[in-house]
């Protein structure tokens, strides 16, 4: 029988660590990739060690992001173990690091080396500020990217957003990058470098605000998806509870002023001058009934209203579960599935559990020629563990 994961027989090596990279290389093992993570005898991916952990001592991040992959150690500091990463590139599809720019041309394994000895390898370059410009060398995380990318500052109330927009965002740009070329590899038999960065992922969510930003000569009131028009925002209900109104769309304005009976709202609710009495009007609106009032009331009226859910409560949330992008253990800790929806992909595949630190080096290394006495030599030596 013929697997049609479209991704069968892909071979990618993964150096990298946290969560981009885990996510990434995830979405490549659930379209079928084989993925092999390199890991340093120093503990290996960091989200092993991450806080909180489930029964088996594991962080569960890292449980959410790394099942179906296998796990070779190797210290990449001795010789012996840069020349065995040499090795493995020439048998793989994909190399994924998340190194900063440089570390992997001082070991003499970046794209040019290691294409001159596998012309067909993708080679992708999966870092914070991208491959070249000014902050490439900077360190930084979801956070800093976000905020130089404008995101964080578009906000009415400028903070931590409440999802990994850039390192999530990352990912995928990563991945599409690594489809994109694998296919051209598929016309010209070559691979290519893949130069992704976290910070380049969290631009174009922000391109709304930049085109307004950027049209100074328009008398257009800007943040019309932040927060600063009345229509798209987040209000209290009773009980503190947060509900999220975005009736951007007159159709969408008019059916929930009709529902609330306001209908003196409907007019001009986009003019800029309008903001501040129509927000302060609907705060107030809000403060009178519960969220669950307010849903069983606006939902019908598909007028473009949500609860606002807290992580534990969109755990249990029917379409969630429905669509399948979160899976559950038997122990209950969740494991992130990919979203992406594609024909003849089977919907209730049941992937390896994570791997445990190291636990295929042997197998991996006999797939590539190595001998036994070779890999006495090299655990004696340090080198793999």
């Amino acid at each position: 029988m013929i697997n049609s994961s479209p991704l069968s027989e892909i071979r990618v090596l993964d150096l990298t660590r946290l969560l981009p990279g885990g996510v990434l290389t995830l979405m490549l093992a659930e379209l079928g990739a084989e993925i092999i993570k390199v890991e340093a005898p120093d503990g290996g991916d960091y989200a092993r060690a991450m806080p909180p952990y489930t029964a088996d001592h594991t962080g569960v991040i890292f449980h959410a992001t790394n099942h179906g992959k296998r796990s070779i150690v190797i210290d990449l500091k001795q010789p012996e173990g840069v020349q065995l990463l040499r090795r493995l590139a020439k048998t793989a599809d994909v190399l994924v690091e998340s190194f900063r720019p440089g570390v992997m041309a001082r070991l003499g394994c970046d794209y040019e080396k290691l294409a001159a000895e596998n012309s067909r390898l993708v080679y992708c370059a999966l870092s914070g500020w991208g491959s070249t410009g000014t902050y490439a060398m900077k360190s930084g995380h979801d956070l800093n990217y976000a905020a130089i990318a404008g995101v964080i500052g578009a906000a009415n109330m400028p903070q931590p957003a409440g999802a990994q927009m850039a390192d999530i965002g990352g990912a995928y740009v990563a991945l599409s990058g690594i489809l994109a070329a694998l296919f051209r590899r598929e016309r010209t038999g070559k691979g290519g470098f893949v130069d992704a960065g976290l910070f380049d992922a969290a631009v174009p969510q922000g391109i709304v605000q930049f085109a307004e930003a950027a049209a100074v000569a328009s008398p257009f009131i800007g943040g019309a998806l932040t927060g600063k028009q009345a229509c798209y925002n987040v209000y209290l209900a009773a009980g503190g509870q947060p509900v999220a109104l975005a009736a951007l769309e007159p159709k969408f304005w008019e059916r929930f002023c009709l529902a609330v009976e306001r209908a003196d709202l409907i007019e001009g609710y986009l003019l800029p001058e309008r903001q501040p009495e129509i927000t302060a009007q609907l705060k107030t609106l809000f403060a009178g009934k519960t969220a669950s009032e307010w849903a069983a009331l606006l939902e019908p009226a598909d007028c473009c209203f949500s609860r606002v859910l807290a992580p534990e409560q969109a755990l249990n949330d029917a379409h969630l579960q429905t669509r399948g992008v979160l899976a559950f253990d038997d122990q209950g800790n969740v494991r992130l599935r990919s979203p992406i929806h594609l024909d003849g992909m089977p919907p209730d595949m049941e992937p390896a559990p994570p791997p445990m630190m190291g636990a295929d080096t042997d197998s991996v290394l006999q797939n590539i020629g190595c001998t036994e006495e070779e890999i006495i030599a090299l655990r004696s030596a340090g080198v793999i563990a």
